[in-house]
């Protein structure tokens, strides 16, 4: 198979050395000199998250002035979530979190200003919400104690649904997600545990709050398993940022990854497949990882794609049903076998069918068999 041309090929790894925490100026001028298509990274980098990393990047390898007409946008963008961060995020966090400790629970912030905070600059990481996780049986409590702050219910948890959104007018543009899940019981492809995750929290600062955050081995096979599930499957290239952040930000403290620990929280979450994924992906921005932790199914080939060097051009372009899968079930050995009479009972008309609708797999094999 042919690679990519090599301006698409600059283009994408000029992608890739945005999401590091140190990124190589000279290669990104050297890639830049080989064609890669600045234009065209702009327009992949906002639906991948990535235009603050981007100018920073551009700006340590004195290349912004090669940009024309999207430089302004791409400054403007920069400062904007610049601005967010020093302004918004702490007030949206203090508005989220100090309710509930005030009637003394102890919320774990997951993911956005508890990843923020691991970035080297302010600002380098968009986000669209704050994620704060509870125990089930303190989710009625919680929502009480927030709705007295102000927070008023955006969309409710029922049936399949693991969180409740709420706003608040103060911070209109973010919201708050109360967990008490990590995601819908018919779109389940691990075993991590939520509660089990909740009590193993630990006391930290977000964004100016006191609050609670995850040990380091369980952040990261959290977020690989956030970033690769159904519906996920890596399409933004900022949650692999993410683990280059932490990554870098725990070594610049001397505070080195415990990797087996790493490995044994995927094995016994059964996310090890989603994990390797992940950290393939992750040494493109610069983390050094242990080759034992990268091992894949046999039926890896179908994950190709995400493995290339290309998947920032064409992450949009996938087919998400089988990536979910091929992710989500390749640590089921039960389920692997469902999978392979699912494609083999199923043509691409079927398949279309079911791209946008993640389900339970014996739902998937009962309506494809019906379809055939």
């Amino acid at each position: 198979m042919k690679g990519p041309a090599p301006a698409a090929a600059g283009t994408a790894r000029v992608l890739w050395e945005a999401c590091r925490r140190d990124p190589d100026p000279s290669a990104i001028r050297r890639w830049i000199a080989g064609g890669a298509d600045l234009g065209r990274a702009v327009e992949l980098a906002a639906p991948h998250r990535l235009l603050p990393l981007l100018r920073r990047a551009l700006g340590a390898a004195g290349a912004l002035d090669a940009l024309g007409p999207e430089r302004e946008a791409l400054d403007t963008a920069a400062d904007l979530f610049k601005m967010e961060a020093l302004l918004l995020i702490p007030a949206a966090v203090s508005l989220a979190v100090r309710p509930l400790t005030e009637v003394g629970l102890e919320p774990v912030v997951l993911k956005g200003p508890g990843v923020a905070a691991r970035y080297p600059e302010p600002g380098l990481r968009p986000m669209d919400d704050i994620d704060v996780l509870l125990p089930k049986s303190d989710h009625r409590r919680a929502l009480g104690a927030l709705e007295q702050a102000g927070w008023r219910v955006s969309r409710a948890a029922a049936a399949d649904l693991y969180d409740t959104v709420i706003t608040h007018a103060e911070v209109p543009t973010l919201c708050l997600e109360l967990h008490f899940g990590l995601e819908r019981a018919t779109q389940r492809t691990t075993n991590l545990d939520p509660l089990a995750l909740w009590k193993l929290r630990q006391p930290m600062d977000c964004a100016g709050t006191a609050a609670f955050g995850l040990p380091l081995a369980e952040e990261l096979v959290m977020l690989a398993a956030h970033a690769g599930k159904p519906f996920h499957h890596f399409e933004r290239l900022v949650w692999i940022a993410d683990l280059a952040m932490i990554v870098g930000d725990a070594t610049s403290r001397g505070a080195s990854v415990d990797w087996d620990a790493v490995h044994a929280v995927a094995r016994a979450s059964r996310c090890r497949t989603v994990l390797a994924v992940a950290l393939v992906m992750a040494q493109r921005a610069g983390v050094a990882v242990p080759p034992g932790l990268m091992e894949l199914h046999k039926d890896a080939p179908a994950l190709r794609p995400l493995l290339a060097e290309s998947w920032p051009l064409v992450s949009g372009d996938c087919d998400g049903f089988a990536l979910d899968y091929r992710l989500g079930m390749a640590d089921r050995r039960s389920q692997r076998a469902k999978l392979r009479l699912v494609y083999a009972a199923s043509d691409h008309r079927i398949r279309s069918r079911f791209r946008d609708a993640v389900v339970a797999p014996r739902d998937v094999l009962t309506r494809a068999r019906r379809a055939a």
